[in-house]
């Protein structure tokens, strides 16, 4: 009977657990209704633009200097002096080196002696023929003992000429013991000490290049050059200072440098082995940054503007399917727009296809947003610099 007692009240509680569950599912949902809605997120966008630009193309070139030369001694004998240390910056016919001299003046002062014995003996024969050539005019002496006369002065005048040749000789192997600059430019690490021999045969004493103007030597594939005639504008007959198109090198570092060069030589055959056509372009290089070796990159750009399409490069993302871009609708919408791209120019991409002129593009809050969403964009201030 206990039991039929206490039914009625775990009937009750467990209505009432029921309606408090049903209660609170109610409160739930009103306060979800009540809620306000989120606002759109803002983003940042950029309109793609027309934009006179110029067209360029880049290639891997090496510094080359204009003049190096290996400092070959001319004539042997000891290094008797260092007159610059190495690396130093030297003018033209600045002295670099000296070979001891002692035996090349003895030998230019011999060379003198025999010169001077060489012209008396002609000037002795010359009196031998003259007075010879009176005395058979006059019958006194025979014709075959005149020729013998006139035979030996020959010979002495030819013996002058050698004299003289052989002082030349003597002095210029005196003048090789200087061995001095052919060109302003740098001086490189000397090969030998003070007191070494060194002559012809030995290794050079020393590498001197000019520092400036330099060459930036590059090389071109066959479809690179075609469209660099047809694009660029580039001939081969074509390479006048004031028709050839500019180049513009970027460092190692990443840096632009600051002049700008001329095509100076395009080679007129292709190299079989590589299938390339070798181009030189050559820079002042007044602040002798550019050092002959170097790697740089070479940008050729084409000497006339054109107009193009340009999109921010913090606009463009790429997945398996390329590069594409966060475009906003008419109703404030993201849409992917996949596009093609063609150069970089300094922090914005030229656009061949896949946008159109004065649409917006993400450029800020790209990772708060999905296709399809609604957003907020704020126009950025100056498209072209964000990156």
């Amino acid at each position: 009977m206990s039991f039929l007692r206490f039914a009625p009240s775990s009937r009750s509680f467990a209505l009432a657990a029921v309606s408090a569950v049903l209660l609170a599912g109610c409160s739930d949902d009103s306060q979800k209704k009540a809620a306000p809605t989120a606002p759109p997120p803002s983003v940042t966008v950029a309109k793609v633009a027309k934009q006179d630009i110029r067209e360029s193309a880049r290639f891997v070139g090496q510094i080359a200097a204009v003049d190096q030369v290996d400092l070959i001694a001319r004539v042997s004998g000891f290094l008797e002096e260092k007159a610059v240390p190495d690396g130093s910056i030297v003018k033209k016919d600045t002295l670099l080196f000296t070979i001891e001299k002692a035996q090349y003046e003895a030998a230019l002062t011999k060379a003198k002696a025999d010169l001077a014995s060489a012209k008396a003996d002609a000037a002795l024969k010359a009196a031998d023929e003259k007075r010879d050539k009176d005395l058979l005019q006059k019958g006194h002496v025979s014709e075959a003992a005149y020729e013998a006369t006139l035979a030996q002065k020959q010979q002495a005048e030819a013996s002058v000429e050698a004299a003289q040749s052989g002082l030349q000789q003597a002095e210029l192997n005196l003048s090789y013991t200087d061995v001095k600059a052919p060109f302003p430019g740098q001086l490189g690490k000397t090969t030998y000490s003070v007191g070494e021999v060194v002559g012809p045969t030995t290794q050079s004493l020393a590498k001197l290049i000019r520092l400036a103007p330099v060459y930036v030597n590059f090389s071109v594939s066959e479809a690179q050059y075609l469209n660099a005639v047809k694009t660029h504008g580039i001939n081969p007959a074509d390479i006048a200072a004031n028709e050839s198109p500019d180049i513009s090198l970027v460092l190692p570092n990443g840096q632009k440098y600051g002049e700008t060069g001329k095509i100076v030589y395009i080679d007129n055959q292709v190299d079989s082995t590589t299938g390339t056509i070798s181009f030189r372009g050559q820079f002042d290089n007044a602040d002798t940054k550019l050092l002959s070796g170097t790697y740089v990159t070479v940008v050729l750009e084409a000497p006339k503007t054109e107009t193009a399409l340009v999109v921010p490069q913090a606009a463009i993302q790429r997945d398996q399917q390329g590069a594409f871009a966060l475009a906003i609708t008419a109703d404030k919408k993201v849409k992917q727009a996949y596009v093609e791209l063609g150069q970089q120019i300094d922090t914005n991409f030229v656009v061949t296809k896949g946008l159109e002129d004065g649409e917006e593009v993400i450029v800020e809050g790209l990772q708060k947003v999905r296709p399809g969403v609604v957003v907020d964009p704020v126009l950025a201030s100056k498209p072209a610099e964000k990156s």
